[in-house]
């Protein structure tokens, strides 16, 4: 009887054993399959991201100019509210890289930014199509408002590239236009190339689908050199006609030619950065002429987050035969906290020659909030 019990017993913790262990089996092969299908999602996901990525950001600024101790402007301003969708349409070694961009700005009154499709079969060979960054200067194409040191951009790529209301040709297109450029890079280092080229034509009137006023286009050619990564050296050039309205010595709608030609140096190494550039134009009689120099040391580290520190110097004769200049000394603080947000302080004097205007002191702000 004993024996019939004990091996009763047996049987069941046996049975039990057995049954705990399928269960387990079971719920291991079910984890399995799960992990599996997830795994399967976020390669999924991985593939789409590749071709389709929302990001933005919006960036609130606050400006005061003083002039003998007295406030002569000051208010607040939403600076850029930017919406980009941008992806890799293909990106393998048998066909090359195809990529777009479509940026929209909401600030003011919303309009395209960007709009354009690039397709690089090769290192050395790549084509860009649509509305995008002209490539005259280092300043306007290599550095966006998020990666700039300083609020504003320096005086002479405002004035001479489009990239504010205050250039000589009277058109504002945010230092972008329409148009088609081939671009590529030789002798391929670990992560830059030696030689880069940009050669380019534009309708040359501005962007958001803004038609030619002319038959003529805009030419710009540039060719950067970077020796060692972190130093870049460039030289450019553009030729252009178009109706300009309210120069100085030129009839109203008449049709002139207008050169840009120019260079300069950058250096953005890990814990400083320096830049300089001299840009001349001639757009019909007027002659103008301006170069920045900018430096300063950067910081970063795991905790605090990242940001830079410098001071620029700004000069910009809007017309060399009358020395119509301007001056700008600059003090910027730039510090990223977190990856969401920037915050900007600028300090600036500028100084008028033959203007008779005294000395004028701006405060500048800004904060940036990046998604």
């Amino acid at each position: 009887m004993k024996k019939r019990i004990f091996t009763t017993l047996l049987v069941a913790v046996f049975v039990s054993l057995s049954v705990s262990a399928q269960n387990e089996k079971a719920q291991i092969d079910s984890l399995q399959q799960r992990i599996a299908k997830l795994e399967k999602r976020a390669v999924t996901w991985d593939k789409v991201k590749q071709h389709f990525k929302i990001s933005g950001y919006i960036q609130a600024a606050y400006f005061a100019d003083f002039t003998d101790g007295k406030t002569d402007a000051s208010y607040f301003r939403i600076r850029r509210a930017r919406l980009s969708l941008a992806g890799k349409i293909v990106d393998n070694e048998k066909v090359g890289m195809a990529d777009y961009r479509l940026q929209v700005d909401f600030a003011e009154s919303p309009k395209i930014v960007d709009a354009w499709v690039r397709y690089r079969p090769f290192n050395q060979l790549g084509l860009q199509v649509g509305q995008f960054k002209i490539p005259l200067s280092i300043e306007n194409s290599e550095y966006n408002p998020l990666k700039l040191e300083f609020i504003d951009y320096s005086l002479v790529v405002q004035r001479l590239v489009r990239m504010s209301s205050h250039d000589v040709t009277g058109i504002s297109s945010t230092g972008r236009d329409m148009g088609a450029q081939l671009y590529g890079g030789f002798i391929k280092k670990e992560g830059y190339n030696i030689i880069n080229y940009n050669l380019a034509v534009f309708n040359g009137c501005g962007i958001n689908q803004k038609k030619d006023n002319n038959t003529s286009k805009d030419f710009v050619g540039r060719v950067m050199v970077n020796p060692i990564k972190d130093l870049t050296l460039a030289g450019y050039y553009q030729y252009g006609e178009g109706n300009f309205n309210g120069l100085d010595g030129i009839e109203n709608g008449k049709f002139v030619k207008y050169h840009r030609y120019g260079g300069g140096v950058a250096y953005n190494g890990k814990h400083a950065f320096a830049r300089s550039e001299y840009i001349r134009g001639n757009t019909s009689a007027l002659v103008s002429e301006g170069a920045y120099a900018s430096a300063g040391w950067k910081f970063h580290t795991a905790k605090a987050g990242y940001g830079s520190l410098g001071v620029r110097f700004d000069y910009f004769d809007d017309n060399v035969l009358t020395k119509q200049r301007e001056f700008n000394y600059t003090i910027g603080a730039a510090y990223q906290p977190w990856k969401y947000m920037r915050l900007q302080l600028n300090y600036t004097i500028k100084q008028y020659q033959h203007f008779n205007q005294p000395l004028t002191h701006s405060l500048m702000a800004m904060v940036s909030g990046i998604f």
